[in-house]
């Protein structure tokens, strides 16, 4: 029923930081869409979205990719930043948070949006609009959104995530003179070159605990101040059984259910 407590560090990308932790009970479901009825297992998802300087991507880009084994290997053995260097969770709290995505529920197996970022961006008409009589602007979403599948290990342990980052941005625009009529009457349509990418990653994250994600979508803004996405997610998995426990009735005979407590995630 009770899961151990898991690592007090986490590897981020392969890379030793501290784990965020929470000693309390686990979060009721928050405000996110619930899994279908009758789910009593579930993972709960909360993303944050940073801009960042680009010493602090690079350093974190760079970090070694390490499996569960290796996690579970460096259980319980604190770890510290080199000497004279921050760890990157402090880090992370000087840089520039753009939006917290809202908290959603997943069910293992499925999948859920953690953070999207995007504008509208309005064209002219494209060359076929023009010539079947349609004068309204083109519109196209430009920016990211990031997904994640998630499955639980079997001690329930540890979140198995993959991350599928998607995005689209207009490299470039080209001006087409069209002719809309019989009377040779003219109209200048767009036609956008536009650079879609897709990216999927796997990774184990601790029950509890905070993952920093690089993201390869680099918007033009954040390009000309030199700076990069990255996304702060934090998974917890709920299990109604053990809620239902905290939450019960005080028992007829207290000295049974002595000690009964969720451990720390």
């Amino acid at each position: 029923m009770h899961r151990r407590a898991i690592v007090s560090c986490l590897i981020v990308l392969g890379a030793l930081l501290p784990l965020t932790t929470d000693a309390g009970a686990q979060p009721k479901p928050g405000g996110g869409p619930r899994p279908k009825k009758g789910s009593e297992i579930y993972v709960i998802m909360k993303a944050r979205l940073y801009e960042v300087d680009d010493a602090f991507y690079k350093r974190l880009a760079k970090a070694k990719w390490r499996s569960r084994a290796d996690l579970e290997e460096l259980e319980g053995q604190p770890q510290k930043p080199a000497p004279g260097a921050e760890s990157l969770f402090t880090l992370l709290e000087k840089q520039k948070l753009l939006l917290t995505g809202k908290e959603i529920n997943i069910d293992p197996g499925k999948d859920g949006v953690l953070v999207t970022s995007s504008k509208a961006v309005n064209c002219l008409p494209t060359p076929d609009q023009l010539r079947q009589g349609q004068k309204g602007p083109q519109t196209i979403r430009e920016g990211v959104s990031l997904r994640a599948q998630v499955h639980l290990s079997a001690d329930r342990r540890f979140v198995r995530v993959k991350f599928m980052e998607k995005s689209l941005e207009i490299e470039g625009v080209e001006n087409i003179d069209v002719v809309v009529d019989d009377k040779g009457t003219e109209a200048v349509g767009e036609i956008l070159f536009p650079k879609e990418a897709n990216l999927s990653q796997v990774r184990y994250i601790p029950d509890g605990g905070t993952f920093l994600l690089p993201l390869q979508y680099r918007p033009r803004a954040a390009r000309d101040k030199d700076r990069w996405l990255v996304v702060k997610v934090e998974p917890r998995i709920y299990i109604e059984a053990e809620e239902k426990e905290l939450r019960g009735s005080v028992p007829n005979n207290p000295i049974k259910t002595a000690g009964v407590q969720r451990p720390r995630q």
